[in-house]
């Protein structure tokens, strides 16, 4: 079983684990030892770090900077600044007996420009220190290979998922997370939604 809870956390919550038991009593309405207590993310919706570090421009990126898509004008070019807070969040998450995180990769952190460009060193370099903080405190990861965010670059040159070329440009992305984060993430989610990509992405 596993329960989601999004982040930010409230400082109300963090009371919920004594309310749950620690697992030390014979109280019945403790959670099974296997039992999976966590919270969710999505780089889009929570990093930030617009362009920090070499990032490239994502399809979200550009929509929510035209005007009039956003009825109040926000984006998530900051967000809740994960990408610069991600050790005070897991600090968050130790309190509540969190035990994994679930979150989503910034494809075009790793690749800014799809297969047609480098590989982002400094987005390597971020996912691995979060990998490794959240192993530290407990956490086990759960990794979302694509959640609706994708390089500007591949929708530019052919529409993204409307060309097969998309194909490769996964397959390349997938194969790099999985060759540099695979050796400590065990649990992989490859598409977020995909019946709500299809139906409001084109």
């Amino acid at each position: 079983m596993f329960v989601l809870l999004p982040l930010p956390v409230s400082p109300e919550l963090l009371t919920l684990k004594q309310s749950l038991g620690n697992g030390n009593n014979n109280n019945p309405s403790s959670f099974p030892p296997n039992f999976l207590f966590g919270t969710a993310s999505s780089a889009y919706q929570y990093e930030g770090g617009y362009l920090s570090d070499g990032k490239g421009l994502n399809n979200w990126d550009l929509y929510t900077h035209r005007p009039g898509k956003v009825i109040d004008g926000s984006n998530g070019d900051v967000a809740v600044d994960h990408y610069h807070r991600y050790l005070e969040d897991i600090d968050l998450m130790e309190p509540l007996g969190v035990n994994s995180y679930r979150f989503s990769i910034s494809w075009e952190r790793i690749l800014p420009k799809g297969r047609f460009g480098n590989v982002n060193v400094a987005g390597i370099d971020f996912y691995n220190n979060l990998i490794d903080a959240l192993l530290l405190k407990g956490i086990k990861p759960f990794v979302t290979l694509t959640h609706i965010d994708l390089p500007q670059e591949i929708e530019d040159r052919y529409g993204s998922w409307l060309s097969p070329e998309s194909q490769l440009d996964f397959a390349y992305f997938a194969d790099i997370c999985f060759k540099s984060f695979g050796d400590r993430v065990k649990y992989w989610v490859t598409f977020n939604e995909p019946n709500f990509q299809v139906k409001f992405g084109y």
